[in-house]
């Protein structure tokens, strides 16, 4: 069964979810710290009846996070009704797993007309004590810290999370009668919790809500599906004073979906649904998935709708949310486009990956965006696809910009192409993400970064700043199978021989001090209309850029 992702603006946030199957309407939440990801591949069996619907909630997955400092599960609950406003959704069933599951209650409290049924998965019903304790202990922040260890503390945390019940107090009586999840899925939740925009709001505000009262006040049918192997079993089934219609359905996991399955069987449903189709101008910069042969790319987009489009092509380890902020710079005065080249960041991977396919891959989605002529600008890995881009489609690229372009000499190319992008393979006890923490702060401090000796040191301000680190990782690892593709891809092309037939006015950038300086300057010797900058920053200035786009 085909997944496909979409973006739905609702006010001023942008909502990410997942959608499968025909049919009318069947809404699906998640638990925290998670995202659509994780239930709609659960329950893609029912998509035969229904249009399965997972909701990135608001500040997990790729939704934007709510204004609210400390929101509350009302916050939530009116966020997803302006969602399915927003997708011209009426009536349907919802299914909730833990916060998802409360957010689905309070749904139904709000709007009952809304909700054609409930179906509940691992609700919290927690009492005022207990809500005080689980808000202090259960969800505690994980700053990055420079050596790392932040990482391997979120991965003892997820790991606790599924031993104990609540994971801050392992004792005998509290352990969990439940295997152990593999390294794929823990590293997805560890992943899931950096990424998240304070990750731990969602659970202090299913904590803090009452549920036990807001149940007693539905009037939909309501079905508990809780596996007997859950920790929220026991409490939901000795729940007093319930109204008929709130049943509990005998199940495992192995029986979950046909129970599911059975309580909505007479459940009337509304009309079938279509994903709207996205705003295609907005005053911010927005994201937008575009389907082609292979998948979706995703792509960010802004600015007016007049002008000569920038096109930013990000380098290796990076997502176009890298690149944000140089966009930002460009979008008062012309449209802005950059890609998630295929296999990184939300974009889904080429199966063939030469730089000849990753070049055409950009072309076909500038076409799909309606992209006719434009100018390219391309940092590292992304200067040598824009050089590509560039031969291409030359009728059609007006002016290229390659920000420390990586012209690496012929003797030490098969090391580059060999060593430069390790997989990264989620292990056990999340060493993985430790190496992959190193790896990014050696690339900072050697080039490359494997070849950590005096003579591979760079002479420029290192950025190795613990934020900044933690936001390279979330966008590198997001892509761990397949990133090494797009930088193997670049660093095999003979570059030389590309440069020869470009023939764009060029602009070359490298810092000054820089190991790959040398190779800015190999690229400019090598271009016949070029100009070249060498300065003490890190990337090509945006009055230089605008200057050089606007002659």
């Amino acid at each position: 069964m085909k997944i496909t992702r979409h973006f739905v603006r609702v006010g001023e946030r942008e909502v990410h979810y997942r959608c499968a199957g025909s049919g009318p309407p069947f809404v699906l939440f998640h638990v925290s710290p998670q995202s659509s990801a994780f239930v709609l591949p659960e329950l893609l069996s029912l998509a035969d009846r229904y249009t399965l619907i997972a909701l990135d909630t608001p500040g997990y997955g790729e939704s934007d996070p709510l204004p609210q400092s400390a929101p509350q599960m009302a916050d939530y609950a009116d966020a997803v009704i302006a969602t399915l406003d927003a997708l011209g959704i009426g009536r349907t069933p919802l299914y909730g797993s833990h916060t998802g599951a409360n957010i689905a209650v309070e749904i139904a409290r709000r709007a009952p007309h809304r909700v054609a049924a409930l179906v509940l998965d691992g609700l919290s019903l927690s009492t005022p004590e207990v809500a005080h304790d689980r808000i202090t202990h259960y969800a505690p922040r994980f700053e990055p810290t420079a050596d790392g260890g932040h990482l391997a503390w979120a991965w003892q945390h997820t790991r606790d999370q599924l031993l104990f019940w609540p994971w801050y107090q392992p004792h005998k009586a509290n352990r969990l009668h439940a295997s152990m999840k593999d390294a794929d899925y823990l590293h997805d939740v560890v992943l899931g919790k950096m990424a998240a925009a304070d990750y731990w709001l969602g659970y202090r505000a299913a904590f803090g809500h009452d549920s036990r009262d807001a149940l007693k006040h539905l009037t939909v049918d309501t079905f508990f599906v809780t596996a007997d192997a859950d920790s929220h079993t026991a409490i939901e089934r000795s729940l007093p004073d319930l109204p008929p219609n709130i049943r509990f359905v005998d199940t495992t996991h192995d029986t979950q979906l046909d129970a599911i399955r059975t309580a909505l069987a007479s459940v009337e449903t509304g009309e079938a649904f279509d994903p709207p189709p996205h705003p295609t101008h907005w005053h911010q910069i927005y994201r937008t998935l575009i389907p082609i042969d292979e998948g979706q790319r995703l792509v960010r987009r802004g600015g007016p709708d007049q002008g000569r489009p920038l096109v930013l092509l990000h380098g290796g380890r990076q997502t176009s949310a890298l690149l944000t902020d140089r966009a930002a710079a460009f979008a008062f005065s012309r449209p802005i486009i950059a890609l998630d080249i295929a296999g990184n960041g939300d974009s889904d991977p080429l199966s063939k990956t030469t730089l000849d396919t990753f070049a055409t891959d950009v072309c076909d989605v500038l076409a799909a965006c309606g992209v006719d002529d434009f100018d390219l600008y391309g940092d590292t890995a992304g200067a040598t696809l824009a050089a590509s881009v560039a031969c291409k489609a030359s009728e059609r690229v007006q002016k290229l910009i390659l920000d420390r372009p990586e012209f690496p000499d012929t003797d030490i190319k098969k090391d580059l192409v060999a060593n430069i992008a390790p997989p990264i393979e989620a292990r056990w006890d999340g060493t993985h993400f430790l190496t992959a923490w190193h790896i990014l702060r050696d690339a900072a401090l050697f080039w490359p970064w494997y070849d950590r000796t005096a003579h591979s040191v760079r002479d420029t301000e290192p950025d190795i700043e613990p934020g900044m680190l933690q936001t390279q990782l979330v966008a590198w690892l997001k892509g761990r199978f397949t990133y090494g593709d797009y930088m193997r891809a670049t660093l095999s092309a003979d570059f030389g021989s590309l440069l020869q037939s470009v023939s764009q006015p060029t602009l070359v950038f490298g810092t000054a001090g820089d190991r790959l300086a040398l190779d800015a300057q190999k690229t400019a010797d090598a271009l016949t209309n070029v100009d070249l900058l060498l300065s003490d920053q890190k990337h090509a200035p945006t009055p230089t850029m605008n200057e050089f786009l606007s002659t």
